[in-house]
């Protein structure tokens, strides 16, 4: 292997397999993933809507790993379970043809708890960390708790992920029906008809212009959010087209989820500085 390749090679373990950082955003993504899955399937799922066996169980297992994973207590355990757990309800839903189940809204909140499984996910903001801090202060010679800081492979896949999203999205957007305003149109007077939005059907122009700037946005931020010095317009972006869409359109927990998932495009230390600052502690160097 040539030496460019290894340095190659090299830059990419850091920046992927190796990349290690502070813990704080993964746990904010922990906790908000936890409370969009339990808002999302919290109602359809509960003992007082099982029919069979099967459901029981996956509802008790749901249940069980989306708490864990809200109070950070086996963490990574918990962000795979609960994860798989709702991994299984989009499979479910394929099947049976249960309304909304099988969308990709779905599948996107259940790879992002499994990715943030790889993620050391329970060093801050958690039971875990509680009680790393509980044994640390039962060793005469530990001055400091144990450090908010681990690995963040995951969290690298879950800006991948959300790259593949737009990409895909938009390749889906990418035809006639689409572009013409034609599929956005039937889903508005879905939405709209007989509410006080209604007017917008008298401009079919409007909606034409629209399908086309979402179809410009979302190849745009497949990019964009991969290259961090494009962050100061790409983030703020991509966050007013998640915020347009829920306002918008019944898009249910997905703009939601999207949004949490930004922090995965964030520096970890830069998020962590940021948290020590409003709460008027030190610079991020004497945590890490």
């Amino acid at each position: 292997m040539s030496n460019e390749m290894r340095r190659l090679a090299a830059r990419l373990d850091a920046w992927g397999p190796s990349f290690t950082g502070s813990t704080r955003a993964a746990a904010l993504m922990r906790i908000a993933l936890a409370t969009i899955a339990i808002s999302r399937f919290g109602g359809e799922i509960g003992f007082h809507q099982v029919e069979n066996p099967f459901v029981l169980l996956l509802s008790g297992m749901f249940f069980l790993f989306v708490a864990m994973m809200f109070i950070g207590y086996l963490s990574r355990l918990a962000c795979f379970g609960t994860g798989v757990s709702v991994l299984v309800l989009y499979i479910a839903g394929a099947v049976t043809q249960t309304p909304g189940w099988a969308h990709h809204h779905v599948y996107l909140l259940a790879i992002a708890c499994i990715l943030l499984g790889l993620t050391a996910c329970g060093r801050s903001y958690s039971i875990d960390r509680l009680r790393a801090l509980n044994v640390a202060q039962r060793v005469p010679a530990t001055h400091e708790g144990p450090r908010e800081y681990g690995a963040l492979w995951g969290q690298r896949l879950i800006a991948l992920q959300l790259s593949a999203m737009y990409f895909w999205t938009a390749i889906d957007k990418t035809d006639r029906a689409f572009l013409s305003g034609e599929r956005l149109e039937q889903t508005f007077v879905w939405t709209y008809s007989g509410r006080a939005l209604e007017f917008v059907l008298a401009y079919p122009g409007l909606i034409a212009a629209l399908a086309i700037m979402v179809v410009i946005v979302e190849y745009a931020l497949a990019v964009a959010i991969l290259v961090p010095r494009w962050h100061i317009w790409a983030l703020p972006l991509g966050l007013a087209l998640h915020a347009g869409f829920y306002l918008m359109l019944p898009v249910h927990t997905y703009s939601a989820t999207a949004m949490v998932l930004y922090l995965a495009l964030l520096d970890p230390a830069r998020v962590h500085n940021f948290i020590d600052r409003i709460q008027g502690h030190g610079r991020v160097a004497h945590h890490l």
